[in-house]
């Protein structure tokens, strides 16, 4: 299978304006990206405002950015399932694959941020236990659709309808670094780890089967460096040729492609993009 090459999208930050992140998304999709994907939060605490305080939801960004592209796939890095109404993110995914024609691919994850659980009144402490039983229903439903579908778990007894038909599967993706993380992607195939150095990727990846496709932060600059991203973690920052070089060596410590950060609230990210797509994706293939 080809490399995934996808694009973290500006729906979040002070650079955040709706042409911009539209532009973007057209930018990753004429620059050859076979992805873009925005960030989910929805109500954060003050200690969590500087980076997350200003962000456009995420499954309405997607909705804006299908009427934006053509062939795109779009996605959500990642969806906090157990911070939302399952139902309704389900409801609201089988939608979007169906409006989109069959675009939707989007990474799951149990969630972090504690405050924000606490603000929107969902449980942090069974937010495991809830993304769990997610998946299973969400496998069931895509299997039933379109029509009556009919489940029963600890959290969701579902009998009614979903309906229209799905374009296409919706991928799921399972975002994180734990050990439940690899569980749960076990049951989607796809893995998503965030900022993960080629040694933590090549060790954690010995316990799953299946696709690996690493969220990392990539920064141009003439002189190359290990750097950090927003949050401080492993990051990537160099020329072209030296990014090229870094991303191979993940290739060989098993990852199946990346989704990569280009500085969302950098001022020249479409350029940015553009050259990416021109001076760092040929040397992948």
């Amino acid at each position: 299978m080809p490399l995934h090459l996808g694009l973290i999208l500006p729906n979040y930050g002070e650079g955040l304006e709706a042409e911009r992140l539209a532009a973007c998304a057209v930018a990753a999709e004429e620059s050859g990206f076979d992805s873009a994907w925005v960030t989910d939060h929805l109500v954060v605490p003050d200690e969590h405002a500087a980076v997350y305080g200003s962000i456009a939801e995420a499954l309405l960004s997607l909705g804006f950015l299908a009427g934006r592209t053509q062939r795109l796939q779009l996605g959500v890095s990642a969806l906090i399932v157990p911070a939302r109404n399952p139902l309704i993110a389900l409801k609201q995914l089988t939608t979007l694959d169906f409006l989109s024609g069959g675009r939707v691919v989007t990474a799951v994850a149990a969630g972090w941020m504690e405050g924000e659980f606490e603000t929107l009144g969902a449980s942090f402490a069974e937010r495991g236990n809830v993304l769990d039983e997610w998946l299973d229903l969400a496998a069931a439903a895509f299997d039933q659709m379109p029509g009556r579908v009919r489940f029963q778990g600890n959290y969701f007894s579902l009998d009614g309808w979903l309906a229209p038909a799905l374009a296409r599967r919706p991928e799921l993706w399972v975002a994180g670094v734990s050990s439940a993380t690899l569980r749960r992607a076990g049951k989607t195939g796809v893995w998503h780890p965030v900022a993960l150095s080629v040694d933590e990727l090549r060790e954690l990846g010995r316990a799953f089967e299946g696709r690996t496709v690493l969220r990392l932060s990539t920064y141009f600059a003439d002189e190359p460096k290990t750097g950090e991203d927003e949050r401080g973690r492993h990051a990537l920052e160099g020329p072209p040729e030296w990014i090229a070089e870094r991303l191979a060596e993940y290739v060989e410590a098993g990852c199946d492609g990346f989704v990569i950060n280009l500085g969302h609230d950098s001022p020249g990210l479409e350029e940015g993009v553009r050259r990416f797509g021109a001076e760092v994706a040929p040397l992948l293939t």
